[in-house]
């Protein structure tokens, strides 16, 4: 077995290819001034991993000339896997982009390992999926620390509270509640923020508009300080920069995407799925 580093993903890939004790493959990419992609793999395994995440459709792309590539076995580990929002048929004769990237991978790969998929209707798509929870490493790493753990909604309240279990800390979602209407309040369903070191979790940060919208609501309520954690840090459309500006003092994530952020590996828990 090899394993096959893919530009999204260098670092994860190295550290995944150290846990399992398997060598890197030799693999080239490039693009052609007309913007077309090209792969190639030398290897003379029998079985390979490919770790990539997808966080743009030239990843996707070069996932797929790789799987045409290689020769044996594949497990296709993608830590992001980009498209996932696109679930359902949101509008009439949309594309249920999900839908689509799973059928393209589980043509050719024998397993996929993704972490913390968008949703569980996300995961009907596939029929040979492994995902992986990287909540409680991000608990983990807030552990004996004095922090509160807030979920900017309640769709994301299971997420933080499995979270706030390995962290040991309290937690809370914010909550909207309709006054008027032209009102709508925000506020923790049920904890009293004043004073206190905030962190709002959730799996994905992408724009950064909801974390804003949370972040001044808790300054407003009275906390302390607010910081931000989560698995995927998309961070599009200069989020860090928003974020930071509206008063965020430190963006935590994993290194599913690849980014300054990335202080937490999910290596070894990917690594697991693997063997």
């Amino acid at each position: 077995m090899d394993l096959i580093l893919t530009p999204s993903s260098p670092l994860l890939g190295k550290r995944i290819a150290e846990e399992i004790g398997v060598k890197l493959s030799a693999v080239s990419f490039k693009r052609f001034p007309d913007g077309e992609l090209y792969a190639r793999v030398e290897s003379q395994e029998s079985e390979h991993v490919v770790v990539c995440s997808l966080n743009s459709s030239d990843d996707f792309v070069l996932l797929n000339l790789l799987f045409d590539a290689i020769k044996g076995d594949v497990v296709a580990v993608i830590p992001y896997l980009g498209y996932a929002r696109q679930d359902r048929e949101f509008l009439r004769g949309e594309a249920v982009s999900v839908r689509v990237v799973a059928k393209a991978i589980e043509e050719r790969a024998e397993k996929v390992i993704t972490v913390n998929i968008h949703s569980e209707k996300a995961k009907e798509s596939f029929k040979k999926l492994v995902d992986v929870d990287a909540m409680p490493l991000i608990g983990k790493s807030y552990e004996g620390e004095d922090v509160i753990m807030i979920s900017p909604d309640k769709g994301s309240a299971e997420r933080v509270k499995t979270a706030a279990r390995f962290a040991n800390c309290e937690w809370d979602w914010l909550e909207k509640r309709r006054i008027d209407e032209k009102t709508v309040e925000i506020s923790p369903k049920k904890i009293d923020v004043e004073g206190k070191r905030v962190v709002i979790v959730d799996d994905i940060i992408s724009t950064g508009g909801t974390v804003i919208e949370a972040t001044k609501k808790l300054y407003e309520l009275g906390a302390k300080s607010v910081e931000c954690a989560c698995v995927h840090a998309v961070l599009a459309d200069f989020a860090a920069v928003k974020l930071f500006s509206s008063g965020v003092r430190e963006i935590v994530a994993t290194d599913t995407v690849e980014r300054i952020y990335s202080k937490i590996s999910v290596s070894k828990i990917l690594a697991e799925k693997i063997i």
